[in-house]
């Protein structure tokens, strides 16, 4: 069996094939007519010759076509790569040299961007198909193209089972150079079920995926859950939070999933009291650290009887899961299906209560396969079958797990991550910059932002404008550094790396 068969067997069944499995821009799809789009797009990209591991990359809002292309490439053996809409051409087209995609699916909003794209990259495509208009003379009107293609279910010459490849997302590492998480069909089914086993996912959810679903936690998450099941999904295109609270109320939402940021800005809405949030089963948050302030306000505000903290990355989707309120600020237990351990820097683990502190590890069927391309990165991160999150944490004595520092720099602004390295090769080159580090700063509304610490060229001045401007376009918007700090040096090892937790204690010294 492979995840393409969910489509299918969902719209057979009796109970779900009438059923809406998705709304979107003000349109409902049954299971049984989502299955044909899904089937009409596989059989059109099998015609163009696409076989069992070629690359389908996609540039997608919150959409069905999205979805569509999720599905046919999962029943064909496709791999199915969805791109951040928040990158760069530039950033595109150094993932697609990575990739090289055989068709490429992008929505009308991105038509610049994309012809942009086509100048830096020059390999050829069988598809270039866009979903909404206007329709740019280079690419094909994808409503229109796959609507030429049969119903029926394609017969790929090589169907995948559950070790295949079925999605390549995304993460990056602290180089800076963007990595590529091979996530089989496998691991899709295994972080599913488990999900619907913590997160009371049932064939009545209804859930509000406001999370761009090209990130683990909108697609993985929320997503597939609510389809597993046979529920509805209702996908937001653009992030409102008070639009949000409306679609809760009119829809009867029982499960909505965010990053802290995005619950903060609802519960900020000015006629907040005036919404009825009383369908909400759970609420799931994740992305960065939780407030006591922030949950206990989920709960005591918005009257959702589970809020669930959940702690994972692309890599393997949710490993721990934390709904007992006096445990906030813990990362949680390991879900039922999967081993989780911290350990320390000789391998053992950390006793419980302890105040110890080691690594995260996971390991079991919902760990990717490895690192698109890279055997070293893979290497360094699945040790004898336990991935190595970075992350640094303890373990209390009921055996929750609480974070207490990342091992690698990366920074979590509003739910994104943000690699140092990538903000520091970039801003090496503006011509008034001797030298540059990137930390995280504290920030009241998107919990960390990048702070640019910046020795300056002798003789030449900068401002955190000049910054901003230098990166529009080289860097997506929320990469760019929201705050600047001159310096005179920037301490480094004998080899050359950057001392990011002197930097780190000498700002907040600074800052207090």
């Amino acid at each position: 069996m492979n995840v393409g068969e969910w489509a299918y067997k969902r719209s057979i069944n009796p109970l779900s094939g009438n059923k809406v499995a998705f709304v979107a821009e003000g349109r409902e799809y049954t299971y049984r007519d989502f299955n044909k789009r899904v089937n009409r797009l596989a059989n059109g990209l099998l015609s163009l010759g696409l076989r069992k591991g070629d690359r389908v990359a996609g540039l997608f809002f919150n959409c069905v076509p999205f979805m569509d292309a999720y599905f046919a490439c999962a029943k064909c053996g496709f791999i199915w790569v969805p791109l951040n809409f928040r990158l760069t051409a530039s950033e595109l087209a150094g993932l697609f040299e990575d990739t090289r995609p055989r068709a490429f699916l992008f929505h009308s909003e991105f038509n610049d961007r994309v012809t942009e794209l086509r100048g830096l990259y020059d390999k050829p495509l069988e598809l270039w198909a866009v979903a909404g208009e206007p329709v740019p003379d280079f690419a094909e009107d994808y409503e229109a193209w796959a609507a030429g293609f049969d119903d029926s279910e394609p017969r790929a010459p090589e169907p995948p089972d559950m070790e295949d490849p079925q999605m390549l997302m995304f993460t990056s590492g602290t180089t800076g150079k963007p990595k590529g998480a091979l996530l089989p069909h496998r691991k899709t089914f295994f972080n599913t079920f488990n999900d619907v086993l913590e997160l009371l996912f049932d064939s009545n959810a209804v859930s509000l995926v406001s999370i761009p679903i090209f990130h683990s936690g909108g697609i993985n998450i929320i997503t597939m859950p609510t389809f597993y099941c046979g529920g509805t999904v209702i996908f937001q295109k653009f992030w409102n939070p008070q639009e949000a609270l409306q679609i809760i109320n009119d829809r009867k939402v029982t499960h909505f999933g965010a990053v802290p940021t995005m619950l903060q800005m609802m519960l900020d809405v000015p006629d907040f009291e005036r919404y009825d949030l009383s369908s909400l089963r759970g609420v799931g948050i994740g992305g960065s650290p939780a407030s006591r302030e922030l949950l206990e306000n989920i709960r005591d505000r918005m009257k959702v009887p589970l809020v669930a903290q959940v702690f994972g990355c692309t890599e393997t989707s949710v490993v721990c899961y934390c709904t007992n309120m006096e445990k906030i600020g813990s990362a949680g237990l390991p879900q039922f299906l999967g081993d989780v351990k911290v350990i320390k820097e000789d391998g053992s683990e950390v006793t419980p209560g302890s105040g110890e502190v080691g690594e995260v590890c996971a390991r079991g069927p919902m760990v990717m396969l490895g690192y698109w391309n890279n055997p070293e990165a893979t290497a360094e991160a699945i040790v004898d079958g336990w991935f190595h999150f970075g992350d640094l944490a303890t373990v209390d004595e009921d055996g929750y797990i609480y974070i207490v520092d990342r091992k690698k720099d990366m920074i979590i602004s509003g739910g994104e991550n943000i690699y140092p390295a990538e903000v520091e090769k970039v801003l090496s080159t503006h011509p008034a910059v001797a030298d540059v580090a990137v930390i995280g700063a504290p920030d009241p509304k998107w919990g960390e932002v990048g702070l640019a610490l910046v020795v300056p060229r002798e003789g030449r001045e900068i401002t955190l404008q000049e910054i901003e401007d230098f990166c529009e376009g080289k860097l997506a918007r929320y990469k760019i550094p929201k705050q600047l700090l001159k310096v005179e040096s920037i301490p480094r090892t004998l080899t050359g790396k950057i001392l990011k937790k002197e930097l780190r204690q000498a700002y907040l010294e600074q800052r207090s």
